[in-house]
């Protein structure tokens, strides 16, 4: 495959097909909420693009698309502690009981944000090439305060999971929801560009990073935005 800006795996069909997975999960998520379809829905689309993924790094032989799926996965995993703070430490997020659960969280919920993490993180790498580091750190932070809360309001309606009325909300999302995905945004660009910089051991370092950011971020804004 080509080289993109000297970035390895990196290219139109690459981006093509991140690009399309991310409007396929947009899609899937907008027909669960309208349908009401429930968690098991949840479970499809996040099982399907995870092992797309895969797939897609292995028979490419895609060095990027790999280092992505790792630095997600390991953060993903840690970001289990940040659901059960919201669960019940602060009593703000609510998932449904009838469904396969570790620690505070549904079986699926770790490889559902690798795979949203994957895609914000591919558009870094995209808006880091064209704008530079601080710019893309910037636009990505402003986009993933939208980007993510969509999901969010959606997930109430598909029976996804949903938050308590007892915090400030736009729509079905949280205030300090949307600042807390605004900042876990922020920090991407500039922990992938050096990922892509070191060895693949080095991404695995950097998904714990990533996934402590997670849980501060989501203390940080529950502090100053409920």
């Amino acid at each position: 495959m080509n080289k993109q800006n000297n970035i390895p795996g990196l290219d139109k069909q690459t981006t093509r097909s991140i690009l399309a997975s991310s409007g396929v999960l947009i899609l899937w998520s907008l027909g669960a909420s309208i349908f009401e379809a429930g968690p098991v829905s949840a479970s499809i689309i996040t099982y399907g693009l995870y092992l797309f993924y895969w797939f897609y790094a292995l028979k490419f032989k895609n060095p990027l698309v790999l280092r992505l799926i790792v630095f997600g996965t390991v953060a993903g995993i840690l970001e289990l502690a940040t659901d059960h703070y919201l669960v019940s430490t602060i009593d703000s997020l609510v998932y449904p009981g009838n469904e396969l659960m570790v620690w505070s969280s549904p079986m699926y919920m770790p490889f559902a944000w690798s795979n949203v993490l994957l895609q914000l993180s591919f558009v870094g790498v995209l808006l880091t090439q064209k704008k530079g580091l601080l710019i893309a750190s910037i636009i990505l932070c402003i986009a993933g305060g939208m980007y993510i809360p969509l999901y969010e309001h959606l997930a109430k309606d598909a029976g996804w999971w949903w938050y308590h009325q007892n915090v400030t909300m736009i729509f079905n999302a949280p205030v300090y929801v949307i600042v807390c995905e605004a900042l876990i945004s922020l920090s991407l660009p500039i922990l992938i560009y050096y990922s892509e910089r070191n060895k693949l051991q080095r991404t695995v370092y950097l998904g714990i990073i990533e996934g402590i950011w997670i849980l501060a971020s989501a203390y940080i804004a529950f502090t100053i935005a409920n």
